[in-house]
């Protein structure tokens, strides 16, 4: 009873907190502020965590599982190659909103709100976002093996203009509120399918048969040949 009081009252700790992150980033997240909005002390929130960078780590950790609930599990669904990347990208362009977050996608602020800040917590951040882009280059690396992209394709430079267009996407979404930021989120990624897809005549090359060579008869010795001429020549004579 005890133990499944402390681990809601955590659970708690974390809802409240990436709500918080998502809003105001991850600075915003002080024991002190935390404790407020989850309606607790704040030596009651220093029994769970003992610094404000060990409940920023666990709030990053806590996303990451947040997110592959909406982003990545949904997308497996689909087939493999380019139907899952598309489906993952469909998922991945303004997930967070989607998800019932009250701000943005706190990875994509962190990766400003920590660029210059070196420590555990741009560390965790660095960690996810590899990640991340190491699983995007595997589902690029499979729709090439699949034949749907273009095999002398350069996967970390398509990997590398897809997040691209991501932060654009947080940026004109988040920042600047544009309404046009998710058309032109999917118009660029569209564009980016484009130029990686093997065009018609590259893909009848690659699939099609190769024609069976006709079996020559190996040419008789010279030795033969020339008993041949030989008896020709006797019976003529």
């Amino acid at each position: 009873m005890i133990a499944h009081a402390q681990q809601s009252t955590r659970e708690r700790i974390l809802q409240t907190g990436l709500a918080l992150m998502s809003h105001s980033g991850l600075n915003s997240v002080t024991l002190g502020v935390l404790a407020e909005q989850v309606g607790m002390s704040k030596s009651g929130l220093f029994a769970h965590f003992r610094s404000k960078e060990a409940v920023q780590i666990e709030l990053l950790t806590h996303m990451r599982e947040f997110a592959a609930e909406h982003v990545l599990r949904p997308s497996l669904t689909a087939d493999e190659g380019l139907p899952r990347l598309r489906a993952l990208v469909g998922n991945w362009f303004g997930w967070a909103q989607r998800a019932g977050l009250p701000g943005g996608c706190p990875v994509a602020a962190g990766l400003f709100e920590f660029d210059d800040v070196e420590g555990a917590v741009r560390s965790k951040i660095l960690e996810m976002e590899l990640s991340f882009r190491s699983m995007l280059t595997g589902l690029v690396q499979r729709a090439i093996e699949l034949g749907h992209l273009r095999f002398d394709l350069e996967v970390e430079q398509f990997v590398w203009e897809l997040c691209g267009i991501y932060l654009a996407h947080h940026a004109a979404h988040r920042f600047l509120r544009s309404a046009d930021a998710d058309s032109r989120a999917q118009a660029a990624f569209t564009a980016l399918i484009d130029r990686a897809t093997p065009s018609r005549r590259y893909s009848a090359a690659v699939h099609r048969p190769r024609p069976k060579r006709p079996r020559t008869k190996a040419p008789k010795s010279g030795r033969s040949s020339t008993k041949s001429r030989s008896r020709s020549r006797a019976d003529q004579g």
